[in-house]
């Protein structure tokens, strides 16, 4: 379980370990603001709701909902969002004007981009964001994690797997 404080008190999330996979899940703790900036870049799922930011928020149609699922407590603790964090490439044409003012492919250059991409969680996720959370934690596959760590991960933490956080012999 994870409290986090936020400026409507302190709220519990949990993560839960399974079956299996669970060398292969992770819990990063993000920053907040990192975050946010991840998931509002170009190509981020959702990044229109991203975009919307503080004031527009607390009108989204589930919102209520992540009001009613934090209000619960530690005796409910709220699951983890599910994300997933990438490197994708995109080729770039850099051109020239030729003399009569025409364009001409000069060279190719690739763009790398990480973006951030929401399984499960974004209500939950925007809760915390208008709450005024400063870092939170998610859940993420293992690769994602890795890069969710070095681009929104909260300073001097590191992420740890299921496997970890929850060893077996504790597991209810």
């Amino acid at each position: 379980m994870f409290e986090i404080p936020t400026s409507e008190g302190s709220v519990y999330m949990c993560a839960t370990r399974s079956n299996y996979n669970n060398e292969r899940r992770a819990v990063v703790i993000v920053d907040a603001e990192k975050f946010l900036a991840l998931w509002r870049r170009e190509g981020s799922s959702h990044d229109d709701i991203a975009h919307q930011g503080t004031e527009s928020w607390p009108s989204d149609r589930k919102f209520k909902d992540a009001v009613a699922g934090f209000g619960l407590g530690a005796v409910n603790p709220v699951p983890l969002a599910l994300v997933h964090c990438y490197e994708s490439a995109e080729r770039i044409g850099v051109y020239e004007q030729s003399f009569f003012g025409l364009h001409k492919l000069k060279r190719t250059e690739i763009r790398i981009q990480a973006t951030l991409a929401f399984t499960n969680g974004i209500t939950r996720t925007i809760w915390l964001l208008a709450a005024g959370a400063k870092a939170f934690p998610v859940e993420c596959d293992l690769k994602s994690a890795a890069l969710l760590q070095a681009l929104a991960g909260f300073e001097g933490d590191h992420y740890k797997t299921f496997a970890e956080l929850i060893p077996e012999h504790l597991a209810a």
